[in-house]
């Protein structure tokens, strides 16, 4: 019974970092932009989205608002890159500094944690509490979370895998894999990489916008990390899944997301490590899953030595 809660858990936060999985998925994979104003987006959403919904703003509305500021966020940072030729990742470093202490200050002149009433205050999963029923392995709220971040998710997969259907999708991806080349083509670069890094940060806004009504709380603490949990999880799904196709990927990555999430809480609540040592298991992991594709070419590798000798 433990493990199967585990289990529901892990589902619960794979559906929400998902999104952020997908947002880092856009700067990395086809930016090739290595961003880490990612994690103070992600505290942003958290923040501003706690901020409003105890103060009885419509958390619907505070998902839009962390979305929006989430792209200007993205949009500074592409600039900083594109116009004053600061270097990707020093770029993401600087905006990731300065979110720092505005995120301090929007949560609530400058406390360090946010924490809402369940009952009281309203989030996006209050909408479908009441018309569930609880069952005694679920309560109505679990049930509502993991339906509404569903949609969500689903909502946002069918988004983007249109957009980067289109001419602008398209163009982004071009300048990702070739920079020079698209621009020789007419393409216009810079504004590919402000597009692009405006909805890698919104998404990844939202998704801290998500697990902040989630987890009933935000800290300056919740976005360590989301650069290597996002990577982690991208290498883990194309590792496992593959990349035949966009599609492909584009799924690949959120299963990726799912499959991370249990492998942590599995070796915390499972096998007994230390909470304390998460950050520690994610670096360890990280490592282990950028070591699959060695791993397989060097099983490939003995194989076709072992055929060369048998014949």
């Amino acid at each position: 019974m433990e493990l199967v809660s585990v289990l529901f858990d892990s589902l619960q936060e794979g559906l929400a970092y998902a999104i952020l999985v997908i947002g880092v998925f856009i700067s990395f994979r086809m930016l090739d932009f290595a961003d880490m104003t990612c994690e103070g987006s992600l505290t942003m959403g958290a923040a501003i989205t706690m901020v409003m919904i105890t103060s009885g703003i419509n958390p619907i509305l505070s998902v839009l608002v962390a979305f929006v500021l989430g792209t200007i966020a993205g949009i500074i940072t592409a600039l900083l890159h594109t116009k004053l030729k600061i270097p990707p990742l020093l770029a993401g470093i600087i905006m990731m500094t300065a979110l720092y202490s505005i995120n301090l200050q929007v949560i609530q002149g400058g406390r360090s944690t946010v924490i809402m009433t369940y009952g009281e205050t309203k989030t996006i999963f209050s909408f479908l509490e009441n018309m569930i029923p609880s069952t005694s392995f679920i309560t109505n709220f679990q049930s509502s979370k993991l339906i509404v971040l569903t949609l969500v998710l689903i909502l946002v997969f069918f988004a983007i895998y249109y957009f980067f259907g289109t001419e602008i999708g398209m163009s982004i991806r071009s300048t990702g894999m070739n920079k020079d080349m698209s621009k020789a083509m007419g393409i216009n670069t810079d504004l590919m990489i402000i597009i692009g890094l405006a909805l890698s940060n919104g998404l990844i806004a939202l998704s801290g916008s998500l697990i902040a009504q989630k987890n009933g709380s935000s800290n300056m603490d919740i976005g360590r990390g989301t650069l290597v949990i996002g990577l982690a999880a991208i290498i883990l799904g194309e590792a496992i899944f593959g990349k035949r196709t966009f599609k492909n990927w584009l799924i690949s990555v959120i299963l990726g997301s799912f499959i991370y999430q249990i492998i942590v809480a599995i070796a915390i609540n499972v096998f007994g490590l230390n909470p304390n040592f998460l950050k520690l298991i994610q670096a360890v992991l990280i490592v282990a899953i950028l070591a699959i594709p060695l791993i397989k070419s060097q099983i490939k590798k003995f194989k076709t030595r072992k055929e060369l000798k048998a014949c």
